[in-house]
C-alpha cells in the first residue's frame, strides 16, 4: 500500500472536522465569562502591568488569590515580570505569602532566569530560607535544581543556607548535581 491509496482530505477537513448532525458544537456552547480577578492574575502573569493597574483600579484586591491560594504577585514572580511584581510591592503586598502548596514569590522567581526579580524579592524582605509544605525545598534548592547561577548567588549573598535539606534528606548541592549544574555544585561547596 501506498499513500496514494488513501482517500485524499482536504485541509480543512483535518483542521476543523464538522460535528455530525445534530450534535452541538463548541460555537454552540457559551464560555463563562472570566472574572475581574482571574483577568487581574492573567495579566500578572503574563506581564501586563497596564492591564494590572487599570484592573486594581476597578477595585479588583491586589491580595486576590486562585483556587490554589497563589496570588498575581506570585504568577509574576514566577515569570520574572520584575516591574509588575514591584507595583504589587509598592501596593503593600505580603511579601511572603504563602500558596495552598506553601511556596512564595521567592520560590516561584527562583525556579527561572529571574534575578532581578530574586533581588527585587529579597530586598523586599523576603524570606530566603522558608521552606514549601511538600517537599520542604528552599528557594535554593529550587535554583540549583534548574541550574540558575545568578540567583544561586543571590540567594547565598542573601544568607540562604546550603546545608538545608528536604524532607528526603537532599540538599541544593544533590539537586544541582543530580541535574548536572556542575558549576552550581562547585559555587554550593565554598
Amino acid at each position: 500500500m501506498s499513500p496514494e491509496d488513501f482517500p485524499r482530505r482536504e485541509r480543512e477537513d483535518v483542521l476543523a472536522p464538522q460535528a455530525p448532525e445534530g450534535m452541538a458544537t463548541s460555537e454552540d456552547v457559551p464560555l463563562p465569562e472570566k472574572s475581574p480577578e482571574d483577568k487581574f492574575r492573567e495579566a500578572a502573569m503574563i506581564g501586563d502591568l497596564a492591564g494590572v493597574k487599570r484592573l486594581a483600579g476597578q477595585g479588583v484586591d491586589v491580595s486576590a488569590m486562585d483556587e490554589h491560594q497563589r496570588t498575581a504577585m506570585q504568577m509574576a514572580a514566577f515569570d520574572g515580570h520584575t516591574p509588575v511584581v514591584e507595583w504589587f510591592l509598592s501596593q503593600e503586598v505580603e511579601v511572603d505569602h504563602r500558596d495552598s502548596f506553601g511556596r512564595t514569590a521567592l520560590m516561584y522567581a527562583s525556579t527561572a532566569d529571574n534575578a532581578e526579580t530574586v533581588k527585587l524579592l529579597l530586598d523586599a524582605g523576603a524570606a530566603v530560607d522558608l521552606v514549601d509544605s511538600e517537599e520542604h525545598f528552599s528557594p535554593l534548592m529550587f535554583a540549583a535544581a534548574e541550574g540558575q547561577m545568578a540567583v544561586v548567588e543571590l540567594l547565598l549573598e542573601a544568607g540562604a543556607d546550603p546545608t538545608k535539606a528536604d524532607i528526603d534528606g537532599e540538599t541544593a548541592i544533590d539537586f544541582a548535581n543530580s541535574n548536572g549544574h556542575t558549576e552550581v555544585v562547585k559555587r554550593l561547596q565554598k
